[in-house]
């Protein structure tokens, strides 16, 4: 008894030989489920077993390329582009094959699928004499109204032919499938779609479908022959021109639009189907990975990636077939223009996944980069072009087609360049650590981005170290303190200068370093020098400050503004004193500072009011005077800013002073204009002897501060912390530490902030 597996193979051999299989699907459809699993898996061994001899034939006779052939391996048939990379046509699917013959016959379009291989029967191909290729009969042959006279080319699905059609005794070319009547139903579904777009598109710029048909167990569809060339192979022997290149994209994007009207997206748009003719017009072919939008008919599925990788945008790419639009075929023509300005693709891996990887995931190069000399307008427009998502790229071929003319007849173009801050950003995301970290996935870094992220390593590691290093210095300078302290006083004899020489005196027996306290001409004077460098500490009066290099140490005391009139003058009122000169301190005191802000709100001018600079000790002897005093050349009027109870200010209100106090009565609104002053009362016990009121006398006044640099030593401003409060008080009218608090607000140094909370925390304890 016969196996019915036998059977069925020899019948199976047998249609083959006859031409009575349409498909082969339909063949097994005949048989159980279980026979025909068995046969389908005999039948993958026959076309293994045949590829190879089919292969070893093709690469003993050099006629083309040897396949990767058999059972459930991806077959690939690879070619070269003008970049001299691979440029295959790939579809990823779990069965079937096909790919697009070019309308002149050169065969760049190969196919990569997965799934079962097919016989290749000697009945079914139509070859050359004397080729060494099995698989049909010689040339020439006739198909009904068309003699084949020779061979264009080969795709993974189609042969094109050189015809004569005899009716009309013209050259056609004429597209027959590759695997003739054993083709599988995506095959002929495939082949008959592009044969339906092609036909349905009326263009000068397209090749034009003439008849197709069904005869002798294979289906054909004949189109114009173009002779000439095609674009990989000009693009092969040189870069194009800047113009020439525009020019042919420009039509090519023209012929695209058409189609999309019609409701045709191209979907393999490279420049193998571009043909130049010997008039240099272009023609736009091989439109068998067409899709029909009005219909969403496609032969494809989600997760088929179907094109050729290094001209396909990154969502054909990624395998969604659903979101390819017009904007992909858009991204193809912006390829299209790269590698004919450049003589390479924008993206070629060394493999296909490789390839996509970067179509999908890495930005286009700058076409700049390549070519220096390329006019902007063009580099913004290709760039546009290659933008990963399809809303920023143009948004018809039209729109991408009027740029081009734009360029041509040298008019702006409506394209900008990307911002730095775009492009930066973009170029970032390329480096593996940030992409890592971003979530995204790069195929191929740079070596200009694997340096950048080494930099970056390096940073990540040295930073750490180098900020345990300024740790390390701020606390070694935190407690270093200069082998000479350097502090400055204020008027030789005055307070200021008094405080600063006990002050010093203080801190070097603290510390047991040399202290050096220099005369200066007061508080604005002091403020400079501790700002350049030249002194550690200084005292000056609030007004001074101003400066974020500076900070405040301790607050010392209270000043006053102390406004005396001679004795023998009329003067009863700060209103009165218009038109006479006043003794001032010198202009960098901070006396003088103070005095001139209460003159300004009194409205008094130096035009008004005369300043005169007056050594202080010379306003003391006024009251001994009897000669002609008008004639003394000492002002009538004198104001003084310093501490309540002042020596010198006693001196004056004595009775062989001469001087009187007079009260400031508009204190607030004073204060209110300048705020570094404040309201103050000078009381009748601040002066016994100049008989003020019991309540006093009104006036304004400021507080004075001992100052540092921000930078200075913690421990040297430490010490003189303890130098300020340690008894006896180094100057008269000092505001105790338990005060100090009230001036937290202010930039204190961050060792004197510590301290003065300290004392506070002290308090509460005490409190309780």
């Amino acid at each position: 008894m016969s196996d019915p597996l036998d059977e069925a193979f020899a019948a199976y051999l047998r249609a083959c030989d006859e031409g009575r299989i349409v498909s082969r699907d339909e063949f097994l459809g005949q048989y159980p489920a279980e026979l025909a699993s068995r046969l389908a898996e005999l039948m993958r061994v026959a076309d293994s077993l045949d590829a190879i001899v089919t292969a070893a034939s093709d690469e003993s006779s050099g006629d083309v390329p040897p396949a990767s052939v058999g059972a459930e391996v991806a077959v690939i048939e690879p070619s070269t582009d003008a970049a001299g990379a691979s440029d295959e046509t790939v579809q990823w699917e779990p069965t079937g094959a096909s790919a697009a013959a070019v309308g002149n016959g050169d065969n760049r379009d190969h196919d990569m699928s997965a799934g079962g291989g097919r016989p290749t029967k000697n009945s079914t191909l139509p070859t050359t004499r004397g080729s060494g290729r099995q698989g049909g009969p010689n040339l020439p042959y006739d198909l009904g109204d068309y003699t084949l006279l020779n061979v264009l080319g080969r795709g993974g699905m189609g042969v094109v032919y050189l015809a004569q059609q005899k009716g009309l005794g013209r050259q056609v070319a004429v597209k027959m499938i590759r695997s003739g009547m054993l083709a599988t139903e995506a095959e002929v579904r495939r082949f008959v779609m592009e044969a339906q777009a092609a036909a349905a598109l009326e263009h000068r710029n397209i090749v034009s479908v003439y008849q197709s048909g069904y005869l002798d167990g294979h289906y054909y569809f004949s189109m114009e022959y173009v002779p000439g060339i095609d674009l990989a192979k000009l693009i092969d022997q040189a870069p194009l021109a800047p113009r020439l290149a525009a020019r042919y994209v420009r039509d090519v994007a023209r012929a695209i639009h058409h189609a999309h009207l019609r409701g045709v997206l191209h979907r393999d748009l490279k420049p193998a189907n571009v043909l130049i003719t010997p008039d240099d017009e272009v023609r736009v072919t091989d439109f068998g990975l067409a899709k029909q939008t009005d219909t969403d008919s496609s032969v494809t599925g989600s997760g088929t990636a179907i094109g050729t990788p290094s001209y396909m945008a990154p969502e054909q790419a990624s395998g969604y077939s659903d979101r390819v639009r017009v904007q992909s075929d858009v991204y193809s023509l912006g390829a299209l223009l790269f590698a004919a300005l450049t003589g390479r693709a924008p993206f070629g891996g060394e493999s296909v996944m490789q390839t996509l990887m970067q179509v999908i995931h890495q930005p286009a190069p700058s076409i700049r980069s390549l070519i220096a000399d390329l006019p902007e307008d063009l580099e913004t427009i290709v760039a546009k072009c290659l933008e990963k998502s399809p809303e920023d790229r143009y948004r018809t071929a039209a729109e991408l087609a009027d740029e081009l003319d734009a360029f041509l007849d040298e008019r702006p173009i409506a394209a900008r360049p990307r911002p730095p801050h775009i492009r930066l950003r973009d170029w970032l995301k390329q480096v593996p650590l940030v992409a890592a970290l971003s979530g995204r996935r790069i195929v191929e870094p740079s070596p200009e981005h694997r340096r950048f992220q080494a930099a970056m390593l390096g940073l990540f590691i040295l930073v750490p170290l180098m900020l345990a290093g300024a740790f390390s210095l701020r606390q070694y300078g935190a407690t270093r303190v200069p082998k000479v302290v350097r502090i400055a006083g204020g008027l030789d004899g005055g307070m200021y200068d008094a405080f600063s020489r006990e002050l010093g005196q203080r801190i070097g027996a603290n510390l047991g370093v040399d202290v050096q306290v220099f005369p200066t001409a007061g508080s604005l004077e002091n403020r400079d020098s501790v700002l350049a460098g030249d002194v550690h500490l200084a005292p000056m009066q609030f007004g001074a400050l101003g400066s974020d290099e500076l900070c405040i140490v301790a607050p010392l005391l209270f000043e006053a503004v102390h406004i005396l009139v001679r004795r023998d003058s009329p003067i009863e009122h700060v209103d009165q004193i218009a038109s006479h000169e006043i003794a001032v301190g010198p202009s960098s005191s901070g006396s003088r500072l103070a005095t001139e802000m209460v003159l300004e709100s009194l409205g008094l001018p130096p035009e008004s009011a005369p300043r005169k600079i007056v050594p202080w000790p010379d306003l003391i002897t006024v009251g001994n005077r009897t000669d002609n005093r008008a004639d003394d050349g000492l002002p009538a009027v004198a104001i003084i800013c310093i501490g309540k109870r002042s020596g010198l200010v006693e001196a004056m209100l004595a009775e062989s002073g001469g001087w009187r106090l007079l009260p400031l009565g508009n204190a607030i609104e004073i204060s209110v204009q300048h705020p570094t002053l404040r309201p103050m009362t000078i009381a009748a016990a601040d002066y016994p002897a100049a008989g003020l009121p019991p309540a006093g006398i009104s006036t304004v006044g400021t507080t004075a501060f001992l100052v540092s640099r921000l930078r200075a030593p913690d421990r040297l401003v430490m010490a003189a912390l303890e130098a300020v409060y340690q008894p006896p008080t180094p100057i008269d009218g000092l505001i105790p530490r338990d005060r100090a608090t009230e001036w937290q607000g202010l930039g204190f140094h961050p060792a004197a902030k510590r301290f003065f909370a300290d004392e506070a925390t002290a308090e509460n304890r005490s409190e309780k």
